[in-house]
């Protein structure tokens, strides 16, 4: 990264503070992890200690189950209301594309 023209004069003994993470930074992956945890724990989702990217959710006899690449979330409902549900949650929190390729039968998202 090089220093806009009039910053020059400040000398190499300064450093740069970002005052915003950048994608594709460690402390951007750092920061966006750390938001989608707090999102999903605030819809009631716990991490699985097994796979710290595994996240599941109980209410009554229903569950939901989510895992999480980088900013890919796969996902699975015991009913479509609670993939209705999840997906909401999500949305309402992040933009999201919904692929939605489960195949009949089976409630994935």
């Amino acid at each position: 990264m090089e220093q806009p023209k009039g910053f020059e004069e400040k000398g190499s003994d300064y450093i740069w503070k970002l005052k915003k993470t950048l994608y594709g930074t460690m402390q951007g992956a750092h920061n966006w992890a750390e938001n989608l945890n707090k999102t999903f724990e605030g819809h009631g989702y716990y991490r699985s200690k097994a796979d710290p990217q595994i996240r599941s959710r109980v209410l009554g006899n229903e569950f939901t189950l989510t895992s999480t690449w980088t900013d890919n979330v796969l996902g699975a409902s015991s009913t479509i209301k609670k993939e209705c549900q999840a997906k909401g949650e999500l949305q309402s929190s992040y933009e999201i594309k919904d692929l939605d390729l489960h195949p009949p039968g089976l409630t994935m998202y």
